[in-house]
């Protein structure tokens, strides 16, 4: 079955894509909650445009995060914990926190998922420096330095 994406999908293409799926896959999952048509003549006529359209906001969001990863490249976010005399923290850092307060940093909001803590796991459980990642759109990645304060 040939259809056409109304919706980016991870693993399967971006909009206005013309696929070949399965055929339950597409009638009962694709097309039944409406992330794609029947790629019919007139419906690839049709999405050329709504590409061309899903192009050009890629390109503008692409931009803007450009221009919000020059302003947070000397960012460094300060974070005050409780933790053991080891170091450790008694509530770990998580990625809802760093982009919380990058947001307030930046100015701009930055969703959790958008945070690496790839080298920590899902949280940060030590105080001290940590440089972290963020990727702000499709290879738009900035460095943050994360400083984790005793309380």
């Amino acid at each position: 079955m040939k259809v056409i994406l109304l919706q980016n999908i991870k693993g399967v293409g971006k909009v206005g894509d013309v696929k070949k799926v399965a055929d339950g896959y597409g009638r009962n999952y694709l097309l039944a909650n409406k992330l794609a048509k029947m790629a019919t003549e007139t419906a690839i006529k049709e999405t050329e445009g709504l590409k061309r359209k899903n192009e050009a906001e890629m390109k503008a969001t692409h931009e803007k995060a450009k221009e919000i990863a020059e302003k947070a490249k000397d960012v460094v976010l300060e974070f005050t914990k409780k933790s053991s005399k080891t170091g450790t923290l008694f509530a770990s850092l998580t990625k809802e926190e760093i982009a919380e307060e990058l947001s307030r940093a930046i100015g701009t909001k930055v969703e959790s998922d958008m945070v690496n803590l790839r080298e920590h796991g899902e949280h940060i459980k030590q105080q001290g420096e940590h440089m972290i990642e963020a990727e702000l759109a499709p290879e738009v990645k900035i460095e943050l330095k994360v400083v984790i304060k005793p309380e």
